[in-house]
């Protein structure tokens, strides 16, 4: 691969998917097995490219610096007023979800080997055209090439639910369809208005990420009442996109039903991939293009973060279904992630952006596991399983990896992220004048604690009922077309689909610096302009009591 320049590299690490979808659908009428190796293959071979093209990157001496590299830049759609270019790069803020993305696709070619048996050449097709669009959202450079893998990421997994789902997916389908359309169809309208309004006020038409988030080439809009308060308008419209996609609470009813009604496949991508777009959006646009909105909304981003963490661990509680179990725990976790990135300190916003990563991978064992526990078993009712772990010692080992790992277990990657996110909140609690936002700070931040006891509460309860209480096992089907009908262990394909995710979970748990000093400056960057308007605002806050000594009102942070 030496031979390849890094441009040649990156655009053929995005093509391969495609090249397989293409592949896998010419070997349709050769039988199963010749489709699902050929996904597996073309899975396998853009996770080689991925993985080499990011060791080349770390070799970079401006490696996390904010600086693509593999630029690749030339017109696309040019004509008088418009420039918009093929621009891709891979910078610190999106190396390694794009890592992600090529990783978790595995998983999921793998995970469907022996569940989807039926149109399995659509099947394979459309998982390796979603991977495609994965994998160009965290690589654009343009705005407009941005939207068009943010929506094509929509049709292959709308597909996959609503054909090979369970007995709701096209309601499902449709939810996930109209929730996320809509609202990213107001994201890209802010978009536009950031694009305009600069062209207006500069004279410089551009489409060009790094060039709208650069503050000495843009003109920012204003956020005063004599400019209508643009910038926090467009803010809010940026925010009805990637709110939905987080998906942060109350925005969140479309994400349960999917997850449930998708094949496991689909929730894995859906889970550790598609989910983090929202939180990559933020950080690629929000915060550097329009800061002062970003701090003057802060508190109450924090704020909802917060009480997703709460609403998310309490409905889990009461989950009689394993994988709707799994699915509020996400929304659950997002919500660390989600009071990370707007507690706007450092060690919060790098914590978040770990998150991100150690989420997808225990989310996607997580629903992997149950996938292959719904095929054994044909239910996913806790009530109906128990004892699974004296005939299935390699899964139970798997699913309790993947759970402690959600819950933060010292030595495991959710405790690093999750232990920098908190600790960040605690330090924009008490930075700062006295004031009652250090109190309403405060209070979140014990909120978010106490999500970590819930969390462990929840999954420990499931793992104790599924493999360890009294065996429930419910008849297997001999025609289940698994062959052996009394095997329950790992079969091969399923052990290459979580054994990866398990190598990342104890890697980044024991040397989380690995995963953190490649992206910190990126990632500081991105959030540097939004957290020093931020502390201008904190600055300006009445203190905790008047003169008189009278309790304080609330200020208005909003405009």
């Amino acid at each position: 691969m030496n031979g390849f320049s890094p441009q040649a590299h990156l655009l053929l690490t995005i093509l391969a998917p495609l090249v397989g979808a293409v592949v896998a659908w010419s070997l349709g009428g050769r039988g199963l097995s010749a489709v699902r190796q050929s996904a597996a293959v073309s899975a396998l071979a853009t996770l080689g490219l991925a993985g080499w093209l990011v060791v080349r990157f770390l070799a970079e001496p401006t490696a996390g610096l904010g600086i693509p590299y593999a630029r690749i830049d030339f017109p696309w759609l040019t004509s008088g007023f418009f420039d918009v270019r093929l621009s891709l790069g891979l910078d610190g803020l999106s190396l390694w979800m794009f890592s992600l993305s090529a990783l978790l696709s595995v998983t999921a070619v793998f995970v469907s080997w022996d569940a989807v048996r039926e149109r399995p050449v659509g099947f394979y097709a459309l998982l390796l055209l979603l991977e495609s669009a994965m994998l160009g959202v965290f690589v654009a450079r343009d705005v407009l090439l941005f939207y068009v893998f943010f929506e094509f990421t929509l049709v292959p997994l709308f597909f996959l639910i609503g054909i090979w789902g369970h007995e709701e997916r096209r309601r499902a389908a449709v939810k996930f369809f109209v929730y996320t359309l809509a609202g990213s169809l107001l994201t890209f309208l802010g978009l536009l208005a950031i694009i305009l309004w600069n062209t207006a006020h500069s004279g410089i038409v551009t489409f060009d990420i790094e060039a709208l988030t650069d503050a000495t080439l843009i003109h920012p809009l204003p956020m005063t009442a004599a400019g209508g308060w643009l910038q926090m308008v467009v803010f809010l419209a940026l925010l009805a996109g990637f709110a939905v996609k987080v998906p942060i609470v109350p925005l969140h009813t479309w994400l349960p039903l999917a997850h449930v009604e998708a094949p496991t496949g689909g929730s894995v991508d859906l889970a550790g991939v598609l989910l983090k777009i929202g939180i990559y959006g933020f950080l690629r646009f929000s915060m550097p293009m329009l800061p002062e909105a970003t701090a003057a909304a802060a508190p109450w981003l924090f704020g909802l973060g917060a009480a997703g963490i709460v609403y998310g661990a309490i409905v889990a509680l009461v989950q009689t279904d394993l994988k709707r179990l799994v699915a509020y725990s996400s929304v659950s976790h997002m919500g660390y992630v989600v009071m990370g990135l707007f507690a706007l300190t450092p060690a919060a916003v790098e914590g978040a952006n770990l998150q991100l990563v150690n989420h997808g991978l225990a989310s996607a064992g997580l629903f992997a596991i149950v996938g292959m526990l719904y095929e054994r078993f044909h239910t996913r009712s806790i009530a109906n399983l128990g004892g699974i772990a004296a005939r299935a010692p390699w899964l139970t080992v798997f699913f309790m990896l993947f759970t402690f790992s959600s819950i933060g277990l010292p030595g495991l990657n959710g405790f690093a992220g999750e232990f920098l996110i908190l600790a960040g909140s605690f330090q924009r609690a008490w930075s700062g004048v006295p004031s009652v936002w250090q109190a309403w700070y405060l209070s979140l931040a014990l909120t978010a604690v106490v999500g970590v006891v819930l969390g462990a509460w929840y999954m420990l309860w499931a793992v104790q009922r599924v493999f360890f209480g009294p065996s429930r096992e419910p008849p297997r089907h001999a025609d289940d077309g698994h062959g052996d009908a009394e095997r329950l262990d790992l079969r091969w394909h399923e052990l290459l689909a979580v054994a990866p995710l398990a190598v990342f979970v104890l890697w980044i748990g024991l040397v989380p610096a690995t995963f953190l000093e490649p992206v910190s400056a990126a990632v500081r960057g991105s959030t540097g302009a939004a957290a020093a308007a931020f502390a201008v605002r904190m600055a300006t806050e009445p203190p905790t009591a008047d003169v008189a000594g009278q309790p304080p009102v609330l200020p208005a942070i909003l405009p």
